[in-house]
């Protein structure tokens, strides 16, 4: 089983009113004493309330000591937006609180906006829209993709910007009739004194190469390919419980993947990001089943940032620097005077496919970028083209066309003629051959690079240039052609 993460600094509240109506004549229904604050929902709600704005399902207490809330029943998703609000909290004579609590959050469409905290210095009772509401800022919600014996801490956040004031905390739930989250809580405590911010939680780097992501920046920012920086600290495997993360060496059996984080003594799977390790140089050089003394030390990776395990993990790695110098892999071209670039790490993105004869397509496969084989259990004759979308070139004068690529199974005296690559000045209508610099072995998946390819004169200062990879087999050999990372670059 394992642990959700929680991601990003947490700072001062960030307004976002729901009304500005005031009931701060009414008593309180349930007043508590002075700090600490502590509800461990381990008996029931003890003086929390809950609030239905609407849907059926309301917040409720579990008997494995925690409350919850969801709108997926009997395999329905409902609609509801529900609140578990805390009784008054006296912070009047104080200078400095924080909050935590420990929980987890799964299924949801975007916890961001559908599980959250807020305060309210004017709420009495009755529906939160009578009173004034502003969002705490948390740390990211992910979901762990199992559930955790032991919910995790969502670390100290600052309530000190309402010192001297008397607040109501309040958890606010949100589900649609197609996507229905569970939320979990308990540990709800609210102390005096400032909030410690852990540094690995800090969110820093850019993503670029001279600014690498740490770890907690990867998490919050999936989605696209970047450079990362952690150190290894263990590896993940499947299990019928869920995720299984082990953070050691000594036993590892598997070479697929890693466990980064933003430090080497860090072992707690909320904390950490799996990277996922391809056949070749960066599964060589990188796994802990072969290389157990990687173990603890600082990696730099480039990759696609995407789930792994089902949460925010790194995919496609196709590059790392050891701390020492030790690097391995193909290392991204710098795309600061790129004029296109399609890496084909999520999918064959703007690009069209075109089936002249056999019934096998150009495709995307994880991993491995856009792929063409006519291979399907024996060789079929096949001609399929992957096409470019048009390419704006005006003004241009000068531009080199570049992208990595491996081909196996096939005859390697067919490699020139069956795998080749083409340029049109007219958005398809015709073409011209050009000559890719560099092909790989033919005998092996290893990728290289096809070496800078010059467009020529011709194809620049329009604005309908298109280019395009032809594959060809028979009914005697195909071999398989796999493409990613293309890139134009002035």
């Amino acid at each position: 089983m394992k642990k959700i993460k929680f991601w990003g600094l947490m700072l001062f509240a960030t307004s976002m009113a729901i009304t500005s109506c005031t009931n701060v004549k009414d008593p309180d229904p349930n007043p508590v004493s002075a700090l600490p604050i502590s509800e461990k929902f381990d008996t029931g709600l003890g003086k929390f309330t809950t609030q239905s704005v609407s849907g059926d399902q309301v917040w409720v207490f579990d008997s494995h000591k925690y409350v919850t809330i969801t709108g997926y029943v009997a395999t329905v998703n409902n609609a509801n937006e529900d609140w578990l609000i805390s009784p008054e909290i006296d912070l009047s004579k104080i200078t400095a609180a924080k909050l935590s609590f420990s929980h987890v959050a799964r299924y949801f469409a975007d916890p961001k906006t559908e599980a959250t905290v807020w305060v309210s210095s004017n709420y009495v009772s009755g529906l939160p829209a009578t009173a004034t509401w502003t969002q705490l800022q948390t740390k990211t919600f992910t979901d762990p993709g199992s559930w955790p014996t032991v919910l995790p801490t969502s670390g100290e956040i600052s309530l000190t910007a309402y010192a001297g004031k008397k607040i109501k905390i309040a958890f606010k739930y949100v589900s649609t009739a197609t996507k229905a989250g569970t939320w979990e809580l308990n540990n709800f405590l609210v102390s005096e004194g400032e909030a410690t911010v852990d540094p690995t939680d800090v969110v820093s780097g850019d993503g670029s190469e001279a600014s690498p992501y740490n770890v907690a920046a990867g998490i919050v920012n999936q989605g696209a390919s970047k450079w990362v920086k952690g150190y290894i600290v263990g590896y993940a495997s499947a299990a019928a419980s869920g995720t299984v993360y082990t953070f050691s060496a000594d036993t590892c059996t598997q070479a697929t993947n890693i466990l980064i984080a933003g430090s080497s003594t860090i072992t707690d799977p909320t904390k950490c990001i799996p990277v996922q390790l391809p056949t070749g140089a960066v599964r060589t050089g990188l796994n802990l089943k072969d290389v157990k003394a990687n173990l603890g030390k600082q990696v730099t990776l480039y990759g696609s940032l995407e789930l792994y395990f089902s949460k925010p993990g790194l995919k496609n790695t196709s590059y790392y620097a050891l701390e020492g110098g030790t690097t391995g892999g193909t290392k991204p071209v710098d795309t600061s005077n790129a004029i296109f670039t399609e890496t084909f790490a999520t999918s064959l993105g703007a690009f069209t496919t075109n089936s002249v004869v056999g019934a096998e397509v150009w495709a995307w496969k994880t991993g491995y970028g856009a792929v063409m084989s006519g291979f399907v259990t024996v060789s079929s004759a096949n001609e399929d083209w992957l096409i470019s979308p048009t390419i704006n070139m005006t003004g241009k004068t000068s531009a080199k066309l570049s992208f990595d690529h491996t081909i196996n199974k096939g005859l390697l005296a067919n490699m020139l003629t069956n795998h080749t690559l083409w340029l049109s000045a007219n958005n398809g209508t015709t073409w011209e051959q050009a000559t890719i610099t560099t092909y790989p072995a033919g005998t092996t998946w290893t990728f290289v690079n096809s070496g800078d390819i010059v467009i020529p004169t011709k194809f620049l200062g329009i604005s309908t240039f298109k280019f395009a990879f032809k594959y060809l087999c028979s009914s005697t050999e195909s071999a398989s052609w796999e493409i990613k990372n293309v890139m134009i670059v002035k």
